[in-house]
């Protein structure tokens, strides 16, 4: 598997984001092709058509939409014309509840998406539904990219494993980046005592890594009372790795959201880019 097709989704456009550094930084290191979609959203017409407004109102608002769309068009534009990379920009028009599907349409061809974390000071609103509608109605593995530098090349990985489907998709998905590094760490935490890879936490998924040419070490480690994603976190910034490669929304996006989750946790605190897959 190679990235040929870098996608990303933007809702402003003020000074350029840590997301589209690190996809510009992708698409030079693997002669890949870098897709914007510049979004316009309207965020009138879910709570508007409830109260019976009139036509015109719902007008004003997707041209509104547009119009933004066309402001960050612009602007990304501009930015791009000085980098050597191929790319383009289109618009993406759409409603704040259906974001998902207005990303999908373009980001489902992508082979790796990258955004900016959803949650953090200068977030809005609907980035996480962005977040939620590459790895859900797209099914786009996803790099989210605290603010700072982010290298397009990590050297060092940590990989989050639960024995999960999601957490194996996101290890696919991660393959080129894994095969590049000079270190891959496998992190358990609280391995179930009855699964199936109880007698041997995180052999099978050492084996498979080998066969595409990746030597990764495996840590199996007690929360001692802590969160996993904090354990994780730990494990990470004392392994000095530069990306985090885990499953995403291995609960439901409900659960996650009101009773919190080692997803959600990781996307508000990370200090690295971490892979994510559904």
């Amino acid at each position: 598997m190679a990235y040929k097709t870098i996608f990303t989704a933007m809702t402003a456009f003020d000074d350029p984001s840590s997301a589209l550094g690190m996809a510009i930084g992708l698409a030079e290191t693997r002669d890949a092709h870098l897709e914007v979609m510049c979004l316009g959203l309207d965020r009138v017409q879910a709570t508007y058509y409830e109260l019976g407004s009139n036509a015109m109102v719902m007008q004003a608002a997707i041209e509104e939409a547009h119009r933004r769309a066309e402001s960050i068009n612009a602007g990304v534009s501009e930015y791009l014309e000085s980098t050597a990379i191929r790319w383009d920009v289109v618009n993406g028009i759409g409603s704040i509840d259906g974001v998902g599907r207005t990303i999908a349409a373009r980001a489902r061809f992508a082979d790796l998406a990258v955004l900016d974390l959803p949650y953090g000071a200068n977030s809005r609103a609907e980035d996480s539904l962005v977040l939620e509608g590459l790895l859900f109605d797209a099914g786009c593995p996803t790099v989210i990219v605290p603010e700072g530098n982010a290298k397009a090349t990590p050297d060092s990985l940590v990989i989050a494993w639960n024995e999960g489907p999601e957490a194996l998709r996101a290890v696919r998905a991660a393959l080129p980046f894994l095969q590049a590094a000079s270190q891959v760490h496998i992190a358990i935490v609280d391995p179930p005592e009855h699964g199936p890879e109880r007698s041997d936490p995180g052999g099978a998924l050492a084996v498979f890594l080998s066969r595409h040419g990746v030597t990764a070490d495996i840590q199996v480690m007690s929360s001692s009372g802590a969160r996993v994603s904090e354990r994780i976190a730990r494990h990470v910034t004392e392994s000095g790795s530069d990306m985090l490669v885990m499953g995403a929304y291995g609960h439901s996006r409900f659960r996650e959201a009101i009773l919190g989750g080692a997803t959600r946790d990781m996307l508000e605190h990370s200090k690295v880019p971490i892979l994510m897959a559904h």
